[in-house]
């Protein structure tokens, strides 16, 4: 989980902790003092029931510091302790439609929490990648505080973030079924191993070596199928090598494109 100077960052689900996939991003022009920015994403599956999906900081008291910063299609909270800013956000719950209310297409409504933010998803809510973004800055002034706000803002780096784990989840699924290790193909269904697949794009990165693909992949198996030998970091360097080059691949063919 995240670790910041205010305390650790908690994601949950119905106050449970939930899976989550959680990037570092890059500081930019517009918030280069920065010193943490990070995006949470949960990939939420529908179940017909309603749900409350959460990101707070754990421990942390109510402060009168602490303030919204809503824009148009952000909702932030800022807490303030010391020379400590630290910003979380989230969609805003504003319809783009003027004429149409959040309960007409919104599939969640959004709360500020004492510690934190909130997504409250309706019961009929399709699927969807809900995103936090957390960002905060160690030596504020009123000449930089305004950069958590945008550091802050999911709306900056959704679609990219979101682009690129949608390609290493390809990249490592089609190694992993070809890797086969129980021999479950081809009378196995074709998601058998799409469990794991995501269990291991949530712990590496694009830009990930063949070391922590392998340690990555033997930890989800494992967890899987029980410990052993055949699981090991060593055991699984082969397939993690093959992801790495097709990762590599692909992310070359898209740098030539832009």
């Amino acid at each position: 989980m995240i670790r910041t100077p205010l305390g650790r960052i908690e994601i949950t689900k119905d106050e449970k902790k939930v899976d989550c996939t959680i990037r570092r991003v890059r500081n930019d022009g517009r918030c280069p003092e920065l010193n943490g920015r990070f995006a949470v994403l949960i990939d939420y599956i529908p179940d017909g029931q309603e749900h409350t999906v959460s990101c707070c900081i754990k421990g942390i008291r109510e402060s009168k510091s602490d303030f919204i910063e809503p824009d148009e299609r952000v909702d932030i909270k800022s807490f303030c302790r010391e020379t400590t800013k630290l910003s979380i956000g989230l969609f805003s719950d504003i319809p783009d439609e003027w004429n149409k209310t959040p309960d007409d297409i919104m599939d969640y409504w959004t709360e500020y929490l004492k510690n934190g933010v909130q997504y409250h998803i309706r019961a009929g809510a399709k699927r969807a990648v809900y995103p936090f973004g957390i960002a905060w800055i160690e030596h504020k002034s009123e000449e930089n505080e305004v950069q958590t706000s945008h550091g802050a803002d999911p709306t900056i780096w959704y679609d990219e973030i979101c682009a690129e784990e949608k390609f290493v989840y390809c990249c490592v699924k089609q190694e992993i079924d070809k890797w086969d290790p129980y021999d479950f193909f081809p009378e196995a269904p074709s998601n058998e191993y799409d469990g794991e697949s995501k269990r291991i794009v949530r712990r590496i990165t694009v830009s990930s070596l063949t070391d922590e693909i392998a340690e990555a992949v033997a930890e989800v198996f494992s967890e899987s199928f029980g410990l052993g030998e055949g699981f090991s970091a060593d055991y699984c360097r082969d397939v993690a090598d093959k992801i790495e080059h097709r990762i590599t691949k692909y992310e070359n063919r898209l740098k030539n494109k832009r």
